[in-house]
């Protein structure tokens, strides 16, 4: 029965994505959530807390708690070179050619 509503997901999913301003909305919503998935690992990995990132950028755990589940809204270019910067990293922008299946959702490597 689980497998059955995973189908069901897929396919409306596949569905909605034929709708241009969904896939965009879609798309955007996938890169800002891969790139907070990205920002937590990184900050687990220095095993430091919300609190300690925050303390290190000079902001609230709160914005940190933000960044890190996709709602922080006004995340700039600046913000996530300090971000990068206090857990000991760089930033690398690429722009690799997607198959059509990778165009739906942008991922953060």
């Amino acid at each position: 029965m689980k497998r059955s509503r995973l189908e069901n997901i897929e396919e409306h999913l596949k569905t909605e994505l034929k709708n241009k301003v969904f896939k965009k909305a879609y798309a955007l919503e996938c890169a800002k959530v891969a790139l907070a998935q990205k920002i937590a690992e990184l900050r687990e990995d220095e095993k430091l807390t919300q609190v300690g990132l925050a303390k290190r950028l000079g902001v609230s755990q709160q914005f940190v708690s933000q960044v890190e589940t996709a709602e922080e809204r006004n995340l700039t270019m600046e913000t996530l070179i300090k971000i990068a910067a206090s857990l000991g990293r760089g930033i690398s922008i690429s722009f690799p050619k997607l198959s059509k299946q990778q165009q739906s959702c942008l991922r953060v490597v």
